[in-house]
């Protein structure tokens, strides 16, 4: 594994300067119509659950790495005071587009995820979404979450590693038939996409990252048990034809609500193997100072 300390802020301003997936909004008021907007609702609903008494108070919040801010759509919507952070100008300006179009109210913020630019004690929630994996030295970038947080306030860190042994690999030859159709449909006009770095890292090594900091609370699970079903899944995601987004999405809702019967707890959360993604939350304790 090469000793990357830092994301590929270049092949990830390529692709959101260059390909029509970085306008897609994966966020909306209405039933979702599409899997990634399911998703993004899905982990929405899990992270309120996941903060309790937080999720009533709607105080500020910051998105670390926001990307088009999805998941801050939805904290802004809520009530939120919301801030994004992004170390891309051209990334921090879909957002800011997306949110104007909803007539949604954010601060977006240049900056760098290994060096916040707020002080101490400012936000009862930080998250990000995709964002640690891409880092192999990881300890800055949590810790700095952690300095900005108030006591009492949740780190959520929603990692999607580089593993083909989840869920995916039982429906990998879906996509390789969608493929196949796209590729004599045309669907495809931008060429390959620009390889972008993700780590395999499991939690463990999120937890030996913050080793000898003080935090309380830890929480690991797994998240997004469902296939991304894509002829072109890659980073950013191609959608389906919108009749064949609708009619997958039925059916996963339907999935994601018989897991919850089953289970005893929202259909989104599976053991971290099978997820997609997992999540490494904690919270700063209350005496910190």
């Amino acid at each position: 594994m090469s000793q990357r300390t830092t994301g590929d802020s270049g092949n990830f301003d390529l692709s959101w300067r260059t390909r029509k997936e970085a306008l897609y909004t994966h966020w909306t008021r209405e039933r979702p119509r599409n899997q990634i907007q399911l998703a993004f609702r899905s982990h929405w609903q899990v992270f309120q659950e996941l903060i309790g008494e937080l999720a009533l108070r709607r105080g500020d919040v910051l998105e670390v790495g926001c990307g088009r801010g999805s998941l801050s759509s939805y904290f802004a919507d809520a009530g939120w005071n919301s801030t994004l952070l992004d170390y891309s100008p051209a990334v921090l300006e879909t957002a800011r587009s997306i949110f104007e179009q909803h007539g949604l109210k954010a601060t977006f913020v240049p900056g760098d995820a290994n060096q916040l630019p707020f002080p101490e004690n400012s936000f009862d929630v930080t998250f990000s979404i995709g964002l640690l994996e891409h880092f192999e030295n990881v300890r800055p970038v949590m810790s700095e979450q952690l300095r900005v947080l108030r006591p009492g306030g949740w780190f959520l860190g929603y990692v999607v590693p580089e593993r083909p042994d989840n869920v995916q690999r039982y429906f990998n030859w879906i996509n390789r038939i969608l493929r196949i159709f796209a590729s004599f449909g045309g669907r495809e006009t931008k060429g390959a996409k620009p390889p972008i770095y993700r780590s395999d890292f499991g939690s463990e090594h999120y937890v030996q990252a913050m080793e000898g900091l003080n935090y309380g609370d830890l929480t690991i699970f797994g998240m997004y048990p469902m296939p991304m079903v894509s002829h072109s899944p890659e980073f950013p995601f191609s959608l389906l034809p919108a009749p064949l987004e609708w009619g997958l999405t039925r059916i996963f809702e339907g999935v994601l609500a018989l897991r919850r019967i089953f289970t005893g707890r929202h259909g989104w959360i599976c053991s971290e193997r099978m997820g997609q993604a997992f999540l490494v939350a904690f919270r700063k304790p209350l005496d910190s100072q």
